[in-house]
Parts: structure tokens; sequence; C-alpha cells
């Protein structure tokens, strides 16, 4: 229940769109049509991003993967990697530009060094979105939570009626999606925390950035890192691992 309302929960936002841009520059600049999604989970924020690229004429193939693979249902257009992957240590035969979606703030500060560490080794594109902020409007809106749990429920497909039994009779559902959203803004690393994530994994044939996307009728700006090679330098690296 908690996972479907997220799913309907990213749909209501205008995010994709932003996050397809960046995504974009990462795939133009290393030549690259696939994605490859750590923590992906049941995979619904990079479905919606691989579907505003191809509506701008970007065909993506998508990989989803996960320490604990996914075993639900199908998504369309996305390729469930059945082999459990840390993102600390992604195979080499797993290419294409690395994206992580509102999971990089479950990570403890040495684990999401090494995810950048590991991305930066083998010069590969990665880009990390959340869709929260560690700001106290940040942190206030949570409190909005429930009811917005309220509003989306009945847009989730299939509505099953045991999320209309614990979201409206016995409000177990909205409580649990309250204090995984606070949580998570709590969790949500800050821009400069972002950046010094970075520090020491520098080099001329790798640009790093950090940013805040700002979004119609929220509140508060979401953080985001990409790191990616610079044009042609991804091919020249490939030799050295």
């Amino acid at each position: 229940g908690m996972r479907r309302y997220l799913s309907v929960a990213y749909r209501s936002l205008p995010v994709a769109d932003a996050w397809a841009s960046l995504v974009a520059d990462a795939l133009e600049a290393g030549q690259q049509s696939r994605l490859v999604d750590l923590g992906s989970g049941a995979a619904g924020p990079v479905t919606l991003v691989a579907a505003e690229l191809r509506r701008r004429g970007t065909t993506v193939d998508v990989t989803a993967t996960d320490l604990f693979p996914f075993e639900g249902q199908p998504v369309p257009g996305v390729r469930f990697h059945d082999e459990p992957v840390d993102a600390r240590a992604v195979p080499a035969s797993l290419e294409g530009v690395r994206t992580m979606f509102a999971a990089f703030h479950h990570l403890r500060p040495a684990d999401a060094r090494a995810v950048l560490q590991d991305a930066f080794a083998r010069r590969r594109a990665i880009c990390v979105f959340e869709a929260t902020a560690r700001t106290p409007v940040a942190v206030l809106s949570s409190c909005l939570i429930p009811l917005l749990v309220l509003l989306l429920t009945p847009k989730s497909r299939p509505l099953r009626a045991s999320a209309v039994v614990f979201t409206y009779l016995v409000p177990v559902l909205p409580l649990l999606i309250w204090w995984d959203g606070l949580v998570s803004h709590l969790r949500t690393y800050t821009r400069a925390e972002l950046d010094a994530l970075t520090r020491g994994l520098q080099a001329s044939d790798y640009d790093w950035a950090t940013g805040e996307i700002r979004l119609p009728g929220v509140p508060f700006a979401l953080p985001y890192l990409t790191g990616r090679p610079r044009p042609h330098a991804s091919r020249e690296h490939e030799g050295s691992f």
C-alpha cells in the first residue's frame, strides 16, 4: 500500500520533467542510451523519467537493480536485474548512466561516498535525486502527508480493498507514510553535504555538480547530485579498469 501511494505521489508531482532534463544531459555527455537504476525497488520514479525522455524523442533502455531484487509484476519498458546489486560495487557488465531516485538518503555517509566512488573510479555517469529535503519547511510540510494519502489513495491502481480499509477505516497507512516521509526529510543530505561527499573524487576527465530543483506548488527545493565523465573521456579511461 505504501509503495502504490508513493507511485501515485510521484505521478502527481511535476518532478519527472526536471529529473529527465538532467538525465538527458548525462546521457548525451556519455553517448549513452541506457539507464542503470540503483536501489530501484519497484522502479517507480525511473519509469516516469524514461517515459518523459521517450516523449522528448530519446529512447532509453532501463535496467532496474536492487540489493533485494524486486519480485513483483513486470513494468513496461523496464528490465529487472534478477541478481542482487550492491550500489557500492556495480558489476562492470551493467553499463549505462547510473541513477538513484529517492533512495540516497537511506545510505550512511560512508556507504553514500562508496556509491559515488565506484561511479567515479569506473568513469560512469551518475545522477542522484531526492524528493525530500532537510529544511524546516520540508519537515513541517510532512504534516500534510496524511491528508495527501486520503486524497491520492483513490488514484492508486489497482485500488485494493485492503488499501481502502487501512486508509479510511483503520488509518494505518496515513500514519506509516507520514512517518516514512518525516524520517526521509530528516535523513536527506543537503547540497553542502553532497558536495562534501565528492571531495577527493576529482579528476580532469570527470565533473561533479550539485543543485536544487524548485517545483511549482512545492514549498521546498529538492537537492540533486550529478557526476559524469567529460565527453570522450570515458572511452579513453576505460582501459584502466
